[in-house]
């Protein structure tokens, strides 16, 4: 398989490529965001290596979601993040995939990515997806876990926050909420560039992320362009996160980069703690 090559040669050779990395939970409010978005009983395509938009956008009742993603590990980190999902209890979850900040030992999770875990679940992910069992199992079988773990940035958020910006985690009711819609919802996957992302399909909802911000003025421009294409009318389009209010980058205002008219909304920040950050959004009428 030409991905376990590629695996083997960013762990081995100590890649610097961030796009070939995962993010183990989201380091965006989206909690904060969802009430903006209509996505009961309809559909979403969005980013995110870490999943967490396809199983937040599923306990709130999106119906059919798309994951296009750069990162070509996405679908096979969904498939381990689902089964986690449904084989282990809430705290089990988080101390299985929170790589550091989590409870009391804030800078390294010794039980992340556990063999033992992953032994415990692997025959429910060998029924659910066997390409992503066949993948995980030769990751786990050939290198330890202080390799696996270069797979993976470290958590951005603690662990209090990680709860913050997730709805399907912040309580046991919502995450066994989440183990039943999951399994009703259509999620589809696109390894590829969303910035050059062309399909046939329509969407009532997009969220690009922060991918605005690593893209000059043309290929942003270019980007929206696309996916207003494929945007329903009456949905709606998150252009860009912003970690704060001012919607900058680097003290870029990077709203100028888009040629399109929006409507900035500000929502608590990730930190839960009075911060606050923002989104761009832009609906089609």
């Amino acid at each position: 398989m030409d991905i376990l090559n590629k695996i083997n040669d960013y762990i081995i050779k100590d890649s610097s490529d961030d796009f070939f990395q995962l993010y183990s939970f989201t380091n965006e409010n989206i909690s904060g965001y969802m009430p903006y978005f209509d996505l009961k009983g309809n559909s979403l395509l969005t980013v995110g290596s870490s999943c967490d938009q396809v199983f937040n956008a599923s306990v709130s009742g999106c119906s059919d979601i798309t994951v296009c993603d750069i990162c070509p590990l996405t679908t096979y980190f969904y498939y381990l993040k689902l089964t986690s999902l449904l084989c282990l209890n809430r705290e089990e979850f988080l101390s299985f995939l929170c790589k550091t900040n989590y409870m009391e030992n804030r800078k390294y999770n010794p039980h992340f990515l556990s063999k033992k875990v992953f032994n415990k679940i692997k025959s429910t992910l060998m029924k659910i997806d066997y390409e992503s069992y066949y993948i995980w199992k030769y990751i786990f079988e050939k290198y330890k876990r202080s390799s696996i773990e270069k797979l993976f940035r470290n958590d951005i958020n603690d662990f209090e926050s990680i709860l913050y910006c997730n709805d399907y985690l912040k309580n046991d009711y919502a995450y066994n909420e989440a183990r039943k819609k999951i399994l009703n919802t259509l999620v589809d996957f696109i390894c590829d560039d969303i910035s050059l992302l062309k399909i046939s399909k329509n969407f009532d909802n997009i969220w690009l992320s922060n991918v605005a911000q690593y893209l000059c003025s043309e290929k942003n421009v270019s980007m929206i362009e696309n996916n207003k294409k494929i945007l329903e009318y009456g949905g709606k389009m998150l252009l860009c996160y912003f970690w704060n209010t001012g919607m900058t980058v680097k003290g870029f205002p990077i709203v100028e980069l888009f040629n399109v008219e929006s409507s900035k909304i500000v929502i608590p920040g990730t930190l839960g703690q009075g911060d606050e950050n923002s989104i761009l959004v832009y609906k089609k009428i």
